[in-house]
């Protein structure tokens, strides 16, 4: 799946459309903010607080990473904040917290807000 990682800020430099390992991401974001507590007759007490975008998380390998996209990709995640991303489930702003190069080059995108909606 190809999806879109830009800066939020123009850039020149900021854009790149990135070929992603589907077997290997999660682009998984619908769940809602609910939380269970026991109670003492056996039930629970369950608490609902609605859907936000902004509890998903989406992990991203990215498939093919040359040394010259790692440097690109590695200048854009240092030099802004925050950044666009567009795939198929939507175009989302957050932040990328880290990203992982132990095995390929997969990056954690935590998002604040779904743009598209």
């Amino acid at each position: 799946m190809i999806v879109s990682l830009c800066s939020k800020l123009f850039d020149y430099e900021g854009d790149f459309l990135l070929d992603v390992d589907m077997s290997t991401s999660d682009l998984s974001h619908l769940s809602r903010r609910v939380s269970r507590t026991a109670a003492l007759n056996g039930e629970a007490l369950i608490v609902d607080n609605g859907y936000s975008a902004s509890d998903a998380t989406f992990i991203l390998e990215v498939r093919q990473v040359d040394l010259n996209l790692r440097a690109q990709l590695a200048t854009l995640i240092t030099r802004h904040s925050y950044l666009t991303l567009s795939c198929a489930v939507g175009l989302f702003l957050g932040v990328v917290e880290y990203v992982d190069e132990s095995r390929g080059f997969k990056l954690k995108f935590l998002v604040k807000a779904q743009v598209n909606e």
